[in-house]
């Protein structure tokens, strides 16, 4: 079965395929290329585009049915713990369970949880920036919160520190890597070995860290928060 795609023309010089986090499928192509080529060359590679289509496809399907209820175990510095109806209009983390409002709707109960997490995150991530610019001797300008998807943290030129917010859901070990990672980019705005060398003196095992960002970012793949 052919699936419908969109062309995007640029001054690229081969052809190629990507499926996109939504599960559209996109052609490359050089400009000047006749469509009759490109249909082509799409026929060519039905086969690679129904595989990796459908698992695209069951990720947005998930992502879009995801609902969050209570009963739920939601994740906080690598631990799971218990989302709880309670019967006053309120919201929280107790350090034992989240707790919301009962008579919450499924959107207002979802909206209260970023809150909390957004919260947490400020929190656990200065306290965390403050500990380990001192360790590597850094003074950065700010730490900013975000709700990024796809990127767990960044440094500006200027010297901020914006991390996401769904960074707390993963252990703290590992979001040390990931704040260590950023105060690294203070001293050098790229990944050059010199840059590794840097995170690497701090966080010896930092490409395990790294390896468990990956399983976080596959689980969250199939959620949606905002």
């Amino acid at each position: 079965m052919t699936r419908d795609y969109t062309i995007k023309y640029s001054k690229r010089k081969t052809m190629g395929l990507y499926i996109t986090k939504n599960a559209e499928i996109e052609v490359r192509v050089p400009n000047g290329i006749p469509q009759k080529v490109v249909a082509d060359f799409v026929a060519q590679h039905q086969h690679w585009i129904d595989t990796h289509h459908g698992a695209v496809a069951q990720q947005v399907a998930e992502r879009e049915n995801f609902a969050l209820r209570f009963g739920a175990k939601l994740l906080f510095l690598g631990h799971e713990f218990p989302l709880e109806p309670i019967e006053k209009p309120a919201f929280g983390f107790d350090g034992q369970r989240f707790y919301a409002y009962a008579q919450m709707s499924t959107e207002e109960l979802k909206a209260s949880q970023v809150d909390i997490y957004r919260s947490l995150a400020k929190k656990v991530l200065s306290d965390m920036v403050k500990d380990l610019a001192k360790h590597m001797g850094l003074k950065p300008k700010a730490v900013k919160i975000n709700g990024a998807r796809t990127r767990w943290g960044s440094c500006s030129s200027a010297g901020n520190l914006n991390f996401s917010w769904y960074l707390v859901m993963a252990e703290e070990a590992t979001i040390r890597y990931v704040v260590v990672h950023e105060l690294a980019h203070l001293i050098e705005m790229n990944h050059s070995p010199n840059f590794w060398r840097i995170v690497e003196q701090v966080l010896p095992n930092y490409k395990s860290e790294r390896e468990k960002l990956k399983l976080l970012q596959k689980k969250l793949s199939v959620q949606c928060w905002e």
